[in-house]
């Protein structure tokens, strides 16, 4: 004789919700959104890094992760940065414009990395050579004839602006056409000169032939 089981309809959905949800929650290792991963040697020890839509992981050997850093990025790179023989990390933010990066450098005691504030706000960083300066460039409207450059240095993981280059090819009755030229102190803005903008064509990478050569003479002048 068969033995028939009653389920009572509460009993019965509960126990459908239950596996369902057992089903979707299942964890799994595979991460279809992981890109752009790459392995570092960093003393001794092989570090794995990728972006994925969450924003970028930092694995140490062990596969423990020693660094997340949320954001939305384009690309990501171990880069000597700060020229002191550690790897540091560059995260592009990529959008319109070029060369806009997050910065994490190497804290070599702790084998971490430390993320700079502000220094996305300095696109396509270039370093004056012997020093701890550097300058950027950015577009800044009117089909690239405005364009900005700005002097900085890194101190205590920070970005400070101490100079800034506005090249105005667009110019107004309010702002004439012209390069201002300005030290910036605690945020406050000093104009030190203004040249005319046909100045670039002399140097042989036009602006940024200037740019370049500007800040190299004069960057002292900031300090």
């Amino acid at each position: 004789m068969k033995r028939k089981f009653k389920i009572f309809p509460p009993v019965f959905f509960s126990i459908i919700f239950f596996l369902l949800f057992a089903q979707i929650s299942r964890p799994t290792n595979i991460d279809t959104t992981i890109s752009s991963y790459k392995i570092v040697l960093i003393k001794g020890e092989n570090y794995s890094g990728f972006l994925n839509r969450s924003g970028f992981y930092l694995l140490n050997s062990q596969k423990d992760t020693i660094l997340k850093q949320p954001g939305d990025y384009f690309e990501w790179d171990f880069k000597n940065f700060s020229n002191d023989g550690f790897k540091d990390i560059f995260l592009d933010k990529g959008g319109n414009a070029p060369e806009r990066f997050d910065l994490l450098l190497s804290v070599p005691s702790t084998k971490r990395f430390k993320k700079v504030l502000k220094f996305d706000v300095f696109p396509a960083p270039n370093k004056i050579p012997g020093t701890k300066y550097y300058y950027s460039y950015h577009k800044n409207g009117c089909a690239d004839n405005d364009w900005v450059s700005d002097l900085f240095y890194i101190h205590d993981y920070k970005a400070v602006e101490i100079g800034k280059i506005d090249g105005v090819g667009c110019g107004s009755d309010k702002t004439p056409t012209a390069i201002y030229i300005f030290k910036i102190k605690n945020t406050k803005k000093e104009l030190l000169k203004t040249l005319p903008i046909d100045i670039i064509i002399k140097y042989r990478e036009n602006k940024w032939g200037f740019i370049k050569q500007y800040w190299i003479k004069n960057y002292k002048s900031f300090l």
